[in-house]
């Protein structure tokens, strides 16, 4: 695989790429930790849904790097750690909310020098499940309070 089939230099897209796979990684232990915290059916089913999207990202990007022959990252973010020190619920939800559009701008700047099909693809799927988790929240966070 080419520098120039990568749209970007390969050492910069593998450190872009172990990023977002500990923030995913962080983002999905978030959610599988807090519905165990909650009964509320609002926060079930949107915690439900994040904590798939987040677990699906993290198999995608493990993917894109292991296309770029590169070792996946096996660390969490300390996004983990900002989310579990907030003990009420809405507010976590809110911060791991402002996570998936730092995850949506990082992926969007990502995208416009991604020119490798497989990884584009990846990555664009990646982006379609946090904007739709993003807009998701935006529609039920009124109900959390």
């Amino acid at each position: 695989m080419t520098a120039e089939s990568l749209g970007m230099q390969r050492e910069l897209l593998i450190e872009a790429l172990n990023e977002l796979l500990s923030a995913e990684r962080a983002g999905a232990q978030v959610a599988s930790i807090s519905l165990n915290e909650t009964e509320a059916e609002v926060a079930r089913e949107m915690l439900t849904q994040v904590h798939r999207g987040e677990a699906d990202s993290v198999r995608r990007l493990r993917e894109c790097l292991l296309l770029l022959d590169a070792e996946p990252t096996h660390e969490r973010g300390a996004f983990y750690e900002k989310c579990m020190a907030i003990s009420d619920l809405p507010e976590r939800l809110a911060l791991v909310d402002r996570g998936q559009k730092w995850v949506i701008r990082k992926l969007e700047g990502l995208l416009e020098q991604v020119t490798h099909p497989r990884i584009r693809q990846e990555l664009e799927a990646v982006l379609s499940t946090h904007e739709v988790n993003s807009a998701d929240y935006a529609a039920k966070a009124p109900g959390l309070k």
